[in-house]
């Protein structure tokens, strides 16, 4: 005879011996797997997650700005003013793309003409000529920024409200140009990133 327990978020099945008494069944275990810090999707080590994810939270929080309306609208206008020559779509940069292992999505009207097929590292630009690779996958008319796209965000002091312009450089080995139309610089200025 088997009776079924839960006990918080483990499952306890216990097992009748022949005397009746009850006795836990050994739980199946697999294989432990290694904490790798690389690995967005890791399971192991649970202090280690909740570590990491405290981290987490306090770098995208401390980037996380108290934006008025007007200063997101200044930012906003800025980047509309803002024409390149090349095929470019713009993203305002919400708080959920700021954290690690977030992803952030491309207009899918610009993904679909220009960024279909891709599912490899790409590499942003910035207007002095710096790059940062980023993994780009497109899957079923939407395009993400994955892998190295956390680390952009962190080296370019990027923050909420911040406004991106993804600018078209290449299209064989894909460069995207990224010109920032910034809601605050230290003394509360909106900024274009040279």
């Amino acid at each position: 005879m088997h009776l079924n327990l839960k006990n918080s978020a483990n499952e306890v099945k216990l097992r009748t011996s022949g005397s009746g008494a009850m006795k836990p069944e050994p739980k199946k275990r697999g294989r432990k797997r290694k904490f790798d810090p690389n690995v967005q999707d890791s399971s192991a080590g649970r202090e280690d997650d909740a570590d990491m994810r405290l981290r987490c939270y306090e770098s995208a929080s401390a980037r996380k700005r108290t934006v008025t309306a007007e200063e997101r609208e200044r930012a906003i206008n800025a980047a509309k003013a803002f024409e390149p020559i090349n095929p470019f779509c713009r993203v305002v940069l919400r708080p959920s793309y700021l954290y690690r292992g977030c992803i952030m999505y491309l207009p899918s009207c610009f993904a679909e003409k220009h960024l279909s097929g891709v599912s490899d590292s790409i590499k942003l630009q910035l207007p002095d000529g710096r790059q940062w690779s980023v993994r780009c996958r497109y899957k079923g008319g939407k395009a993400k920024f994955s892998r190295g796209w956390y680390e952009f965000t962190l080296e370019n002091n990027l923050g909420e409200g911040d406004v991106c312009v993804f600018e078209l450089l290449r299209s064989r080995e894909i460069v995207l140009k990224v010109t920032v139309f910034r809601v605050m610089e230290s003394g509360g200025l909106m900024h274009r990133s040279q």
